[in-house]
């Protein structure tokens, strides 16, 4: 998927190589809806740590909120926000969830409990 100009440049500009991350970031795995978008692991996998993050880039105003089940396993992550409140209402979302074992999951995402953005990782 092709996200808005706008996240790109964001996570580009954020790099101490803004040219080489843009680069980077027009093949990388982006997913979103008309609310926010991510960029998904290589592979959908997350390898060597439970606590990585997948953070979201909002287009709309709104707090995000995540919730996660195993697919594989009885593991649930309740229903939370998203980090403080210090990046605004649009924009970079800081943080995600750690996941409290391997696995496979389904992650949702959604915004003030709408415009739900559901993806599945592998943990391991």
């Amino acid at each position: 998927m092709t996200p808005p100009a706008e996240a790109l440049e964001f996570f580009a500009n954020g790099s101490s190589r803004p040219d080489a991350a843009r680069e980077a970031l027009r093949t990388a795995s982006w997913y979103g809806n008309d609310a926010m978008w991510i960029i998904l692991p290589e592979n959908g996998e997350l390898v060597g740590r439970l606590d990585d993050k997948i953070a979201p880039y909002r287009t709309k105003r709104g707090r995000v909120q995540y919730a996660a089940r195993q697919l594989d396993g009885p593991g649930t992550v309740r229903s939370q926000p998203i980090g403080p409140d210090g990046y605004g209402d649009t924009g970079f979302a800081a943080g995600g969830p750690a996941f409290p074992t391997v696995g496979c999951w389904e992650v949702i995402y959604t915004l003030d409990g709408h415009d739900p953005l559901s993806f599945v990782l592998r943990v391991r």
